[in-house]
Formats: structure tokens, C-alpha cells, sequence
């Protein structure tokens, strides 16, 4: 990692400066001003259709799922930052059928300013454990219930709890693998849904700080009971995520060897108070 850029997995990240007070996912809040500065929505025109989290100056993390044959994304909000993407990078092992692999690198044209509302979530190291029952966040401007198209204006935070992986593969007729993690409730209620896919599912490892433990990748309907949202586990995805940059760093002035984004590929960073009503 280039030590004159933010790394990502150095406690210079996971904090959340601008939020001062505790306090759609089905079943979520509105989320406080601060309270997830890495959130980032994707726009297609000026319809949200995807998630990611800031990882770095110029790095964010999405579901790989979103982004195949996506050919724009751009948009404007008052209260947001816009900057271009340059490169979107599946990862190779990416398989559509089975959301095995679902993740993908994004590059940003320009770095970002970290402020008080813009931060990178941290990534764990291979070896970090997530336990069943721990408590972490999710958070998009996804549906906020099934078959109900509904988007919230508003980021909407939810609290989940870490699924035991035996119980969340049996729970999917043994259909899980090593790159996915479960997260929510077997009595459902809570879960992320349709538009928070590539968001973040944030695990508070240390007081103050915030790991990336997963992105939100698929699930059988939203908040069903006995069927937990499924995410892309990043500890079994961060040596290609690290080994992804860094290749991407260091190919920088020669021709890309990755599929190159359209020219005006964009996204939108929210900057202030985490909130897009215009938001279709």
C-alpha cells in the first residue's frame, strides 16, 4: 500500500467525527447526521440503484452483481459530493448464478477530502473473526419493505446481529460458501432489500471503530423469517481487494488491463447530511 495515501486497514478509519448523538432497510431509522460517513450511493440518471462503502481516497467497494452491464451512472444532489469513477473491477471468480465472488473495486477519478462526513470504513485482516451474535450496522437507500419499490429520501441504519454460518447455510439448502456471511434475524423484521446491494455491513470492533465485515449481496425475499441477508464476506476477499489496488496503483500510466467504465461513469458520495430527496 502507497504509505502516502490512507491505508485502510490503519486505525485512520472506522471513526465517525461528524456524528454526535446516538439515536431504506426494512425496519431501519433514518440515519443520524455522521452516523455512516463510507455509505455511498450509485445513481443511474438521478435513480439510486446501488451501494458502496468507502475503503479509501480513492477506492470504494461495491457487489460486483450491480455493476454488470451498468453503462452510466451520474446524477446531482445539493447535498452530495459527485465524483467520476474511472474503473469498475469485478472479481475474476465472480460467478452470477451462484453471487459467489460478489465484489468489485471502484476507482475514483480524483481523491477524496475526509471531513467529519466523509470516511473510509476499515477493512479486517484475513484473520479477523466476526462472531455469531455480534452486533454491526447496515445501512442504504434500498426498499424499504419487499415488493414495494418505496425508496427512502432519508439513509436508513439498521442494527443486525451476525448469523452462525451452519445455521444460515442450512437455513439456504447448503448453497452458502466461504466468500458469504449472514447477518439480521431468523424472526426477520429487520434486513437489507432491493437497492442496498454493494452497501456496507459494519461491525464496531473497538470502541469508535468500524471493520467492513461484509456488502450486501443477496437473500430470499427482505426480512423474511429463517432467511437472513447474505453478504460478501471481506476477510476471505481482502488479499484480492489490497492485491487489486495496489496492481491498480502501480498499472496507473499503462494501458488498463481491467474493463474500463464509460466516459461520465459517476457516483455520488453524501457529503452533508446523508440524503438524496431528490431521489426517484
Amino acid at each position: 500500500v502507497n504509505p502516502e495515501e490512507p491505508n485502510p486497514t490503519t486505525s485512520r478509519c472506522g471513526q465517525q467525527p461528524g456524528f454526535s448523538k446516538p439515536i431504506k432497510i426494512v425496519g431501519g431509522t433514518d440515519a443520524s447526521r455522521g452516523e455512516v460517513p463510507w455509505q455511498v450511493s450509485l445513481k443511474e440518471g438521478s435513480r439510486h440503484f446501488c451501494g458502496a462503502a468507502v475503503i479509501g481516497d480513492r477506492w470504494l467497494l461495491s457487489a460486483a452483481h450491480s455493476h454488470v452491464g451498468t453503462t452510466s451512472l451520474n446524477g446531482t444532489d445539493g447535498g452530495a459530493v459527485k465524483v467520476n469513477v474511472t474503473r469498475v473491477i469485478p472479481h475474476p471468480l465472480f460467478n452470477p448464478i451462484m453471487l459467489d465472488f460478489d465484489v468489485a473495486v471502484l476507482e475514483l477519478a480524483t481523491p477524496l477530502v475526509f471531513n467529519k462526513h466523509i470516511q473510509p470504513v476499515c477493512l479486517p485482516l484475513a484473520a479477523q473473526e466476526f462472531a455469531a451474535g455480534q452486533q454491526c450496522v447496515i445501512s442504504g437507500w434500498g426498499n424499504l419493505q419487499e415488493g414495494n419499490a418505496t425508496k427512502p429520501e432519508v439513509l436508513q441504519r439498521a442494527s443486525v446481529g451476525i448469523i452462525d454460518q451452519k445455521t444460515c447455510d442450512f437455513l439456504y439448502n447448503f448453497s452458502l460458501t466461504d466468500r458469504m456471511i449472514c447477518a439480521g434475524f431468523l424472526e426477520g423484521k429487520i434486513d437489507s432489500c432491493q437497492g442496498d446491494s454493494g452497501g456496507p455491513l459494519a461491525c464496531e470492533v473497538t470502541p469508535g471503530t468500524f471493520y467492513l465485515a461484509g456488502i450486501v449481496s443477496w437473500g430470499i425475499g427482505c426480512a423474511q423469517a429463517m432467511k437472513p441477508g447474505v453478504y460478501s464476506r471481506i476477510t476471505k476477499l481482502q488479499d484480492w481487494i489490497l492485491g487489486t489496488i495496489s496492481d491498480a496503483r502501480h498499472s496507473a500510466t499503462q494501458p488498463h488491463k481491467w474493463r474500463n467504465t464509460p466516459p461520465g461513469e459517476a457516483m455520488l458520495l453524501t457529503a452533508r447530511f446523508a440524503v438524496f430527496p431528490q431521489l426517484q
